[in-house]
């Protein structure tokens, strides 16, 4: 059985046990089949593990489903017009293209450019979630880190082929024998693993905090709000009845999205709404739940400036006799209290 270790060349990757999957095993035994390590590493950031992918969990199609990722290949010896600015010596010459060569990888629909760096070791560069081993001095990884998406200045080849004439998904539809190798990035597939579930868990934010449940939300929700409430003295707006509501149709959200509870109507209208749909409904989840964090961190911001222009007001009616001085700052405050709650209240996120 062929090893992803044995396969790739280039660089090394956590990820060494075997493919299970025949349908995978044949396009990396093809040496120029274009998908290095480099492309094993994007997926697996996507959090793919390949050793758990089967032959019965990867669709083959003759066109593309256009969601999730799709490796497009071909499945018998073709030959193919060579596309593109040629010099006079090769021009009218054609390509040889061997059996189970990839072409191409699409994401949802889209064929995929790239580039690639190197970062600092995390933990969430590899599927299995370990951090890679310093080779030498220093903290660079061992792994690429691939950026990739629609073309950009700063993404400059296909993985596959990488063919000019044949990077478009009407210029690869025209290639006799193509086939689509469909693999869904739905969170419930089973060798979906803790890459991208990871970083998505990690990105949620409560102002300066991370959160990963919707328990630890409400310790960090009930932290904030108690420690303003022990600033709080005059409170002639009321706005504090408003702060108090806000965190908690928060809460609520919270507990709609990543919770497990079942929401109010207009509770899972708003999550429908702001979360997002795309391949991974977790991660859509975690930055709808990221956003409802940051906007109430800003009305807890905007609320403890309010208090302290109200604790000012008694300080300079103490030493100047009047209020006036700090008057301007209360109302200011005040109106970005509000607009943080209607912006709450009317479920904007975004």
């Amino acid at each position: 059985m062929i090893k992803i270790k044995n396969i790739i060349k280039e660089h090394k990757i956590i990820v060494t046990e075997s493919f299970k999957a025949g349908k995978l095993r044949a396009l990396v035994g093809n040496q120029w089949s274009g998908l290095d390590s480099t492309f094993w590493s994007y997926g697996a950031k996507l959090g793919i593990e390949w050793d758990k992918i089967t032959d019965a969990e990867i669709e083959t199609n003759a066109k593309p489903k256009k969601k999730g990722i799709e490796i497009a290949y071909i499945d018998k010896d073709v030959t193919v017009p060579m596309k593109g600015k040629q010099s006079d010596y090769y021009r009218g010459s054609n390509i040889g293209i061997d059996k189970f060569t990839a072409i191409s990888v699409l994401k949802d629909g889209k064929p995929l450019w790239y580039t690639k760096s190197w970062k600092p070791l995390t933990n969430v560069h590899t599927a299995t979630g370990k951090k890679a081993k310093n080779r030498y001095s220093g903290n660079r990884s061992t792994i690429p880190d691939v950026d990739a998406g629609t073309r950009t200045y700063s993404r400059d080849k296909q993985f596959g082929m990488n063919e000019i004439g044949y990077m478009s998904l009407s210029g690869m539809m025209k290639i006799p024998g193509i086939k689509f190798h469909q693999i869904k990035l739905d969170e419930d597939q089973p060798y979906m693993g803790a890459g991208v579930k990871r970083q998505m868990r990690q990105a949620a934010q409560f102002g300066a905090a991370k959160f990963t449940t919707n328990d630890e939300f409400a310790r960090i929700n009930k932290s904030y709000f108690d420690e303003l409430l022990r600033k709080k003295l005059n409170d002639p707006k009321k706005i504090g009845a408003k702060v108090k509501q806000a965190a908690k149709i928060c809460q609520d959200l919270i507990d709609g999205a990543i919770g497990g509870k079942k929401p109010s109507a207009k509770v899972k209208k708003i999550i429908g709404m702001q979360a997002g749909v795309s391949s991974s409904p977790e991660g859509d989840a975690y930055r709808f739940v990221s956003n409802v964090g940051s906007k109430l961190s800003r009305l807890y911001d905007n609320y403890g400036y309010y208090l302290r222009a109200l604790e000012k007001q008694k300080e300079d009616k103490i030493k100047y006799g009047t209020m006036d001085f700090s008057k301007g700052d209360v109302e200011s405050y005040a109106k970005d209290v509000q607009q943080y709650y209607n912006y709450i209240i009317k479920g904007d996120f975004r």
